[in-house]
């Protein structure tokens, strides 16, 4: 089992020489000198333990690559020695700082079953991305107040959906249409040191932003608009390493104007020729978990679940 990571410095079709292993475990044997006659078949089974806060998870940013793959290897007597390596997805454990333990209690007959590192983690994540609070925003430009934002929480996981609601009712400045855009930011740290401790960063994008879901709404003489975002299950979630840090965030985009109706007694209303607009931006960042290990399986179709090798 091994974790590379990538630095995407120029256009590549496969790990280029800059990639470096950041994790590698134990080699494991599983057989040695097996004879096998004609339709004789055996099985073997390999358990590989991962550690809790060591491993990156899967990434397939524009900066770094994190790439997590299992490698078999094969060899026939006076033959050379074939490879086959297994791609699988890492998701971070959140809420687990080590493996569970369960006490034996002497007075119970069997003892009791302890929970498993997916069933821990979900119950964090259940526990951390359950609404509490909502969270209200206001904003203004020079001339006024353009909207107040609700947020139900600032909290999500992935596969979920990123409710919210605008309202103009004490608006001082009239808003004619709004965009909202989920993005994730992927941003180097400061010194990236290479395998051979040369600085990465050096005439290297230092930041690069990719828009997951967006909405836009035309609001000219609404009180109050609402969106809804998805959260796709196959991208990553909010982590940090040491060499890269990604973030989610949401960025509006407000197209405010002067009051858009003048009631004048005795003249014909019509619409105005030109409409002066100003555009207002605004950010603000959620932070999402990992969902579990069985859903993100069912939309993630660039890993598969049986592989075959002919020797």
């Amino acid at each position: 089992m091994g974790a590379h990571v990538a630095f995407r410095d120029r256009p590549t079709t496969a790990i280029s020489r800059s990639a470096s292993t950041v994790y590698s475990s134990k080699p494991n044997v599983l057989f040695c000198d097996v004879e096998l006659n004609h339709g004789e078949s055996r099985q073997f089974s390999c358990e590989i333990p991962l550690p809790m806060h060591e491993l990156p998870p899967s990434f397939r940013g524009h900066l770094v690559r994190y790439l997590n793959r299992i490698t078999v290897a094969v060899q026939h007597v006076r033959a050379p020695i074939k490879l086959m390596h297994i791609p699988v997805r890492i998701i971070p454990a959140v809420g687990v700082d080590d493996v569970p333990k369960v006490e034996k209690n002497p007075f119970l007959i069997g003892n009791m079953a302890s929970a498993t590192i997916s069933q821990t983690m979900m119950a964090a994540v259940d526990e951390i991305t359950a609404p509490k609070r909502a969270y209200m925003f206001s904003m203004t430009n020079a001339k006024g107040k353009v909207a107040t934002m609700t947020l139900f929480k600032k909290t999500f996981r992935l596969g979920e959906d990123v409710l919210g609601i605008l309202s103009f009712e004490d608006s001082g400045v009239p808003c004619v249409q709004y965009s909202v855009h989920l993005e994730t930011v992927e941003q180097l740290a400061e010194d990236v040191v290479g395998e051979r401790g040369e600085v990465k960063t050096e005439g290297m994008l230092q930041e690069n932003v990719a828009v997951h879901s967006n909405d836009y709404v035309v609001c000219a003489y609404a009180s109050e608009s609402s969106f809804r975002l998805s959260i796709p299950m196959h991208a990553p979630p909010t982590f940090h390493t040491d060499t890269v840090h990604l973030k989610w965030r949401l960025r509006f985009e407000f197209v405010t104007s002067e009051p858009l109706i003048n009631v004048v007694y005795g003249e014909v209303c019509k619409a105005p020729i030109d409409v002066p607009i100003e555009t207002l931006a605004w950010k603000t960042d959620i932070y999402v978990l990992p969902c579990s290990p069985q859903n993100a399986a069912l939309t993630d179709s660039s890993h598969v679940g049986n592989a075959s090798m002919v020797l």
